[in-house]
């Protein structure tokens, strides 16, 4: 696992190629817009605002799906906010923060663990490649 700060994630680098589908598992407050922003704008050269899609669920920018499923509790209220469907026919990315409620479902092509390191500000960085 790598360590990283919110300075030096410039230097994460992750491939990424379309269609893909990405898992995000952290911690509880671990920096996941942070990780979320920079792969949007830095990796994927998108220059749009990335919030938080917590209340929402999901955010679309161009062809990319940031989903939180925090504040879901079962697979059919995932189905219910259109999940499945982009999930199904996703031609871009999709970036899934909390998957944990759909991973029976669904095999995501890149992983991603981020824990809090013991030293305050630096975050670990696991990633993970899976085939389908």
């Amino acid at each position: 696992m790598k360590k990283y700060t919110c300075d030096t994630l410039k230097n994460l680098s992750i491939e990424i190629q379309r269609p893909c589908v990405m898992f995000l598992k952290w911690e509880l407050w671990a920096g996941k817009t942070t990780l979320t922003q920079h792969i949007i704008k830095n990796l994927l050269g998108i220059s749009a605002e990335v919030t938080s899609p917590t209340y929402t669920y999901y955010n679309k920018i161009q062809d990319i799906y940031h989903f939180d499923l925090y504040r879901l509790s079962s697979y059919d209220e995932f189905i219910s906010i259109g999940g499945e469907e982009i999930l199904d026919n996703n031609e871009g990315i999709v970036i899934i923060e909390w998957p944990e409620l759909i991973e029976q479902y669904y095999t995501p092509d890149i992983s991603i663990d981020l824990q809090k390191a013991p030293v305050e500000g630096e975050r670990e960085i696991r990633v993970i490649y899976t085939s389908r």
